[in-house]
């Protein structure tokens, strides 16, 4: 019988890209005053549906007792949900631009990849942007800024889930 490690970083990375070139999407053609119909209603609907598959990512860290892949997988499921419920006001915006700032802190200590500590800026940013956007009302550079930002993440994102393609699995049991 052999053992294997299932890491679902990568699965989470995917999904965390999934969600981001929607963003990226809305947010460049909505600056751009591209009529896309319901497209942002649906796109709320699907980011609460991706945001469950980043909880089990979140959850599959903490089996795999990364308590850094748990805490920031689970940050970025809540923000995500929050995206697809509520849209996003201000204040709940910043907060979580705030604490994804502290997160890149908490990454760069950890001396991660610098490609994962720029993830977490661009997911920052993404929130940022998307509160400063709502707080002045609309379809601005900000908006812009968004999907610059949600375009930037999933290119980054991608990346990574692709550098991640083969596991090292040292002490964990398993066998290749």
């Amino acid at each position: 019988m052999t053992n294997k490690c299932l890491d679902t970083t990568a699965f989470g990375l995917f999904f965390v890209a999934l969600v981001s070139l929607p963003i990226a999407f809305l947010c460049i053609l909505g600056y751009a005053d591209v009529d896309y119909g319901t497209a942002d209603e649906e796109l709320g609907k699907f980011l609460m549906v991706c945001a469950v598959f980043i909880l089990i990512a979140a959850i599959g860290a903490y089996k795999a007792n990364s308590n850094f892949g748990f805490t920031v997988f689970g940050l970025v499921a809540t923000g995500v949900f929050f995206a697809g419920y509520a849209g996003g006001a201000l204040y709940t915006n910043l907060a979580l631009a705030i604490v994804y700032l502290v997160a890149l802190v908490w990454s760069y200590l950890a001396k991660n990849t610098p490609v994962l500590t720029t993830i977490l800026l661009t997911t920052a940013l993404i929130f940022l942007f998307g509160g400063i956007n709502v707080a002045e009302g609309g379809d601005g550079i900000w908006l812009l800024l968004k999907g610059i930002a949600a375009l930037a993440n999933f290119a980054l994102t991608i990346y990574l889930a692709f550098a991640l393609v083969k596991v090292e699995c040292e002490g964990c049991g398993c066998e290749d």
